[in-house]
């Protein structure tokens, strides 16, 4: 599904993560493989372009670090919950 389907931003901040992360209109797919699908069926429906992020490139545990900021302001990434905990380190990647 689309990478900003897969999780809520507070209302607060909706507007200004949106903006911040083009990657939210992604889709997640679950592999390379799956990705590559939808591009040929895309092209062979002359349907248009898309981005994927596949899961299994995802890099495991960046997303758990703890990092400083300044003044303690909290990270993009921070402010988004996701609905599942599988696409935490696409959610990473896109903000």
């Amino acid at each position: 599904g689309r990478l900003g389907d897969l999780a809520t931003i507070d209302e607060k901040y909706d507007v200004a993560v949106s903006t911040a992360c083009s990657m939210l209109d992604y889709i997640v797919v679950q592999t390379t493989a799956g990705a590559q699908a939808c591009l040929k069926f895309l092209r062979k429906h002359g349907l248009g372009r898309a981005n994927f992020v596949p899961l299994d490139k995802m890099k495991k545990g960046a997303h758990d670090r703890t990092v400083e900021t300044p003044e303690g302001a909290p990270r993009l990434f921070d402010l988004i919950t996701p609905r599942k905990h599988f696409v935490s380190p696409a959610l990473f990647l896109g903000v």
